[in-house]
């Protein structure tokens, strides 16, 4: 199984998404399941934002790196597409086989019951950052639990 992560930079929430799922994958001894991210709009070279790096060290996770942009080859590749936003669903659903729409989920919605939006911390304060990390980490905990229950 492969999990694509999807926000508009990957710069932060996505490859945080990422990190988190990664590491508790391995900590919780699943196999068999690939776990990338991208963003549906990547400058050039984009850097991962320091201040979510920093943050996610912190809670022992290893975040870093270029950016990725979203391709249809990524796409093609996930069994599960967890975007961030609507728009990010509906920017993948640009690229995306219209048969395999159905891999496209909100990341609130899969984790938490909830159709809403996890907003995006650029350009704003720690604080932003550290909630929106620490509302991931929460989320990947339940992926986790999901993944379980299906093995």
């Amino acid at each position: 199984m492969r999990i694509l992560f999807i926000c508009t930079g990957n710069a932060s929430r996505s490859a945080a998404a990422e990190a988190v799922l990664k590491k508790l994958i391995k900590t919780n001894n699943l196999t068999g399941i690939d776990v990338a991210s991208c963003g549906t709009r990547v400058p050039d070279n984009l850097e991962r934002e320091e201040v979510m790096c920093n943050i996610a060290a912190e809670y022992g996770y290893e975040m870093g790196g270029k950016a990725i942009p979203m391709s249809t080859t990524l796409l093609d590749s996930a069994d599960l597409i967890i975007v961030m936003t609507n728009r990010h669903r509906e920017e993948v659903t640009r690229l995306l086989c219209f048969d395999h729409w159905n891999r496209i989920i909100l990341f609130n919605d899969f984790c938490f019951g909830e159709q809403s939006d996890l907003p995006d911390p650029h350009f704003q304060t720690e604080y932003v950052y550290r909630t929106c990390f620490q509302h991931i980490e929460n989320g990947c905990k339940e992926i986790i639990l999901k993944l379980k229950q299906n093995k």
